[in-house]
């Protein structure tokens, strides 16, 4: 157990930090002489670069929601190259440093997919705001969607170096290296280090609350895609269904019936707003719409009797072939786009499966690339995830309740997930948060979960984007000051609402429904009490 944070090489410079706010400190050296490596159990350094850039302009991506702006920055690009002994591997670190205006924060940057790190984009919103930031490719390309050029080695065998780089252990060896790097060329360690991830960076972040608990004061976890061994596999449900059934759905369809879906459930929480809030009380037939005639981009369509099965058994989630639960199935109000999708024209339609559901499956899980994956049977389908979770549970889902050395380390962890989520359906966080405070009877003080009503994958779809998340948890690591509630706006700014921590619910209580002023958090949508005050 941890009772504190332990000390390490940079600690004695953050002591002398304690007692004074944050500085903005300039940055002197940016230079590979002036940067070692910490000591880490069998890791060899490979290469250090230092570099000097001024006037660097990029389009700057925030990952809590995903969001785009160009920036200009002047900061100092490092990166080191190091190999695991006897791994045959060879992982990169990029650390950036504001050369100017250092607020004495490190951000760790998470990845998407199948990369442990995607895009440098991802870097230039903590700098530009002056934190120092670091992100790990784990030792393989940062290609978010294709994972052949590094999950198989050269015998067809799955490389586990590589599965456990990216599933945990160098996230906190690009921790160690960044504060190193830090102490190195400021002459003093960052106060606070903060993680910054969705989707596959919000399951590192809980990876690292999970394994590593020291690692960061304050981890920030959207969309996390946790319980990986699990819904990977079933994100290929979709394309699955539709192969047994021998029909492709078509875009047109399914948006036909989403459509008709949110209308008939949108009213259930009490305002009409084109999301579906109250998804547990929507109960609502896809058969309905059966023979009916529907416009689809000025043709007429008409919804068969398959169409409506088919979308009955992605709300319904796979199962085992006893019945039994397998995993959730998609949110009735999701868009199909991005999961699963059949592009077609009206006369021809071809499903496409998502891809990293498809080489999860082929490469890690059964190791055969060329596999026709339509093919499969559902003794097949049951088997394959079964294997999934039975061989990559332990290393890949992340889903230990256990966070009470991450509690008493003084972490805190913020978690967000949208309601709409097309790729990780929301009810795996609802899961893991539920586990979590079965585990610890006071979760709330270190850890809180907030919903986000309409929102899709990591922040696109049509409803309330929480605005400012990062600086929320900023403000409970460094003031003690709890987010009672996450302030979220849609796109254009038209509709606001505030978050409320789960198992609340932003509860309609009169007035103009595009005000946050006009919803109250409450323990359910059906709770009158509140409108009787108005």
């Amino acid at each position: 157990m941890l009772a504190a944070r332990p000390l390490s090489l940079y600690a004695s410079a953050i002591c002398l930090w304690l007692a004074s706010p944050i500085l903005a400190i300039s940055l002197s050296k940016c230079s590979s002489q002036d940067i070692s490596l910490p000591d880490l159990p069998g890791v060899t350094k490979l290469s250090v670069t230092a570099e000097r850039l001024e006037n660097f302009h990029i389009v700057a991506e925030d990952a809590n929601p995903e969001r785009q702006y160009d920036v200009s920055l002047n900061f100092c690009n490092v990166t080191i190259n190091y190999a695991h002994q006897g791994w045959r591997d060879n992982v990169q670190v990029t650390v950036w440093l504001p050369l100017k205006g250092w607020n004495g924060r490190l951000s760790g940057i998470g990845g998407a997919g199948l990369s442990s790190l995607w895009t440098d984009n991802r870097f230039a919103p903590a700098v530009s705001r002056g934190y120092a930031a670091v992100g790990t490719d784990a030792g393989h390309a940062r290609n978010p969607i294709d994972a052949t050029s590094w999950a198989l080695d050269a015998a067809g065998n799955v490389n586990f170096f590589l599965v456990q780089n990216f599933f945990a252990l160098s996230q906190n060896e690009a921790a160690i290296i960044a504060k190193k790097v830090i102490a190195d060329l400021y002459g003093q360690g960052p106060r606070y280090s903060y993680w910054d991830g969705c989707s596959t960076g919000g399951r590192q972040g809980l990876m690292l609350a999970q394994r590593y608990p020291a690692a960061y004061d304050g981890i920030l976890a959207g969309a996390p895609a946790i319980n990986w061994a699990t819904f990977v596999p079933g994100m290929y449900y979709p394309k699955f269904v539709m192969d047994q059934e021998g029909h492709q759905l078509s875009q047109c369809a399914f948006d036909a019936i989403r459509n008709a879906t949110v209308k008939a459930c949108d009213g259930l929480d009490g305002v009409e707003d084109g999301i579906i809030s109250a998804l547990d009380q929507c109960d609502f037939d896809p058969r309905s719409l059966v023979g009916k005639k529907f416009d689809c981009n000025g043709e007429a369509i008409k919804i068969a009797a398959k169409d409506a099965a088919i979308v009955q058994k992605f709300w319904d989630g796979p199962k085992q072939r006893d019945g039994s639960f397998m995993w959730y199935g998609m949110s009735k109000g999701v868009e199909l786009k991005g999961l699963g999708g059949a592009p077609c024209t009206l006369a021809e339609c071809a499903g496409v499966p998502f891809q990293i559901a498809s080489d999860w499956i082929k490469l890690f899980v059964l190791q055969d690339p060329n596999l026709d994956l339509s093919t499969l049977s559902p003794e097949g389908y049951e088997a394959a995830v079964n294997l999934s979770v039975n061989a990559y549970r332990s290393v890949a889902s992340n889903d230990n309740p256990d966070l009470t050395e991450f509690r008493q380390a003084g972490g805190k962890l913020l978690h967000w997930h949208g309601t709409d989520d097309q790729q990780i359906y929301a009810k795996g966080s609802e899961n893991y948060y539920n586990k979590v405070e079965a585990r610890h009877a006071s979760v709330r003080d270190f850890y809180r979960f907030f919903f986000a009503p309409g929102v899709a994958h990591c922040g696109y779809g049509h409803g309330l984007l929480p605005e400012d998340p990062f600086s929320a948890l900023i403000d409970w690591v460094e003031d003690g000051k709890a987010p009672d509630t996450l302030s979220a706006a849609t796109a254009d700014g038209s509709y606001r609402r505030n978050l409320c921590p789960y198992p609340q619910v932003p509860a309609y209580r009169g007035g103009d429904p595009a005000k946050a002023s006009s919803f109250h958090c409450q323990d359910s949508y059906e709770n009158p009490d509140l409108k009787d005050e108005l």
